[in-house]
């Protein structure tokens, strides 16, 4: 199976997660692996994500291309293979629910499970870390209310990012109304699952993530790289 890098939010472009971008190559095995960039979840317009790309080319993939799925020129046969020949797929942020819509219409989150299967690296940041669970938690309803959005469904929790804010930490409370566990991520961290195994990791200006266990009334647990937890998908 592949590996999976949910990031709760922060910047490439003054390298604050520039250690993260590290680990993500890191766990294609890789000298120089490729790289599909989605920016769904941002209506499409990369605008502003130039620092993305420079921030993988600098930790040496190969190549970087860009899926624009609105283009409603794309054929599926064109979509399926870039989605299954990618070494690392990364997801951008924005809107959750614009996100798993376009994604489920083109079948590509049937895709993003297949190339998983195979061994791909899933990564992304904000919604586009969300995306890779089985629900979300986004401030994508009307005015902005947030919503619990079914997403892909690898990583069996429900997950919220920008956990520093005050308004993501409604999460704390809506949690408590799902039957499944939440991972919380503050912008600058991420949770990966490797192997079996999860654990969070840093950028260089710190950022925590937390656990909210349904086994336990949704107690909230700051999870540590020294103790790598066990997921069963």
């Amino acid at each position: 199976m592949g590996k999976i890098v949910a990031i709760g939010g922060g910047k490439y472009d003054n390298g604050e997660i520039m250690n993260i971008a590290r680990h993500i190559v890191s766990l294609s095995g890789k000298e120089n692996p490729s790289v599909v960039f989605l920016p769904t979840a941002g209506m499409d317009n990369t605008d502003g994500d130039e620092p993305i790309e420079h921030a993988f080319r600098e930790c040496g993939c190969s190549s970087y291309e860009t899926l624009l799925l609105t283009d409603e020129s794309l054929s599926d046969e064109k979509i399926h293979s870039t989605i299954t020949g990618a070494d690392v797929i990364y997801a951008g942020g924005g809107n959750l629910k614009f996100l798993m819509d376009t994604w489920k219409r083109t079948g590509v989150d049937r895709y993003v499970r297949e190339a998983f299967d195979n061994g791909t690296v899933l990564s992304g940041l904000s919604s586009g870390a969300m995306c890779w669970f089985k629900e979300g938690y986004d401030d994508c309803g009307e005015e902005h209310a947030f919503i619990f959005i079914d997403c892909v469904g690898i990583l069996p929790y429900c997950n919220c990012p920008h956990f520093e804010s005050k308004s993501w930490q409604r999460f704390k409370k809506a949690i408590k109304t799902r039957s499944i566990s939440g991972i919380a991520c503050e912008n600058g961290a991420a949770i990966v699952y490797d192997d079996g195994k999860y654990y969070p990791i840093h950028g260089n200006e710190g950022g925590r993530v937390f656990l909210f266990d349904s086994e336990n009334k949704f107690k909230k647990r700051r999870l540590t790289k020294r103790r790598c937890e066990k997921m069963k998908l």
